[in-house]
């Protein structure tokens, strides 16, 4: 079997492969470029150098693009025993940030290990973390004894760590997210619906007591509840971005012609850059990114189907809704479905640690396409094989 396996390595990449792979690079270069005109005008505001943040950018592409291809030729199986390893360290990573002189703050928040070189932010990481650490417990220990203390202990005890430090910083959005992936870990991986759905009103309970202890996010709340439409306070943001996709129109105003960058839209090349989208390339521009995102939607539940593999296949669902969730709420935000969330848009988004993760994410997702595809051409040779020899 190892001989067979070895014989078509090389070309053991299928269709699903491809598609995530051309998606993910379309969708990143689209990144660079719109960071690169919205960025201009803050980058000269506060450091006296317009492409202060295309640099950045750039350079957290190369290296993102360079491990994308590295964790793609590494076979899945092997995080199986990294997941502790990995999630101790992430932890530790998210105690660090909490800590006077090594956590960097930024926008009201401690996000970040402040490195000379690096500003990684841990709660990003937390996500792929815990996806590989739900997956591997699942398939070792629930999937056997499928009982609801297996199932607090000690995974949703870490689930429930993670989450309180991510809450310190603070950083309600990303928590969200993670337990929304959480979730699609612990649906794929047939986790009994009592169970998931415990846990998710105990995390309901935990997100909504915190989302009303700090006074900003209760006047967000309030201002979305009531449906104010004013220009200023809790609503400026969003106001500013419906702003931003109405002056875009049909085909925009086209690229570098953004208005709302000067000043109008905060966070205009993180949070609100699908924004700075539609006012530059309009509705077309905003559709082409949305179906971009549905078509990697659609691959990566291909993947996720095909895998036979328990522990990949929760793998494969959790690393595609980790990028999704965090898409879906993103654009929701832009666009005033829901209320600001803080959260970033995957691989369009400035934020070198947000790319480094998704493009990983992909990476593994990509390695599970192509295992997937060389157990299928094993086996029909195995057959082939085993048919000359009764001939």
């Amino acid at each position: 079997m190892e001989e067979k396996i070895n014989r078509y390595k090389v070309f053991s990449f299928s269709l699903d492969y491809y598609f995530l792979f051309i998606i993910t690079l379309i969708l990143s270069i689209i990144g660079v470029v719109m960071i690169s005109s919205a960025s201009i005008a803050i980058g000269e505001r506060y450091f006296n150098d317009p492409y202060w943040f295309i640099r950045r950018q750039v350079i957290s592409w190369v290296a993102s693009f360079a491990i994308l291809i590295i964790v793609s030729r590494i076979d899945y199986k092997k995080y199986r025993k990294l997941s502790k390893f990995i999630i101790l360290i992430v932890i530790g990573l998210l105690a660090l940030v909490l800590i006077p002189g090594m956590g960097t703050s930024g926008g009201g928040a401690r996000r970040w290990i402040n490195l000379w070189f690096f500003n990684p932010q841990p709660s990003e990481f937390a996500k792929i973390a815990l996806v590989l650490f739900f997956s591997d417990y699942l398939s070792r220990k629930y999937i056997k004894e499928p009982g609801i203390k297996n199932l607090l202990w000690p995974s949703f005890f870490v689930l429930f760590l993670i989450t309180v430090l991510i809450f310190l910083e603070p950083d309600l959005s990303t928590a969200v997210v993670i337990w929304l992936v959480v979730f699609a870990v612990l649906f794929v991986g047939n986790v009994r619906i009592g169970h998931i759905l415990g846990m998710g009103l105990m995390g309901m309970i935990i997100t909504t007591g915190y989302m009303f202890l700090e006074e900003y996010r209760r006047e967000r709340i309030i201002a979305f509840f009531s449906g104010t439409s004013d220009s200023g306070g809790a609503s400026f943001q969003t106001y500013q971005s419906l702003v931003a996709l109405g002056s875009g129109s049909l085909t925009g105003l086209g690229l570098g012609n953004s208005v709302q960058k000067y000043s109008y839209l905060p966070e205009a090349q993180t949070d609100f850059i699908f924004a700075i989208v539609g006012e530059e390339f309009g509705l077309m521009g905003t559709l082409i990114i949305v179906f971009l995102f549905c078509l990697f939607l659609f691959f990566g539940i291909r993947v996720c189907l095909k895998t036979e593999d328990y522990f990949g296949r929760n793998m494969a669902a959790g690393l595609t809704a980790m990028v999704m969730v965090q898409a879906v709420i993103n654009i929701s935000v832009v666009v005033g479905l829901v209320p600001v969330t803080g959260l970033t848009l995957p691989f369009i988004s400035y934020g070198g640690s947000s790319l480094l993760v998704n493009m990983t994410a992909v990476g593994i997702l990509l390695n599970i396409s192509r295992q997937n595809l060389l157990v299928k051409r094993v086996r029909r040779n195995l057959k082939i094989d085993m048919e000359n020899e009764e001939d």
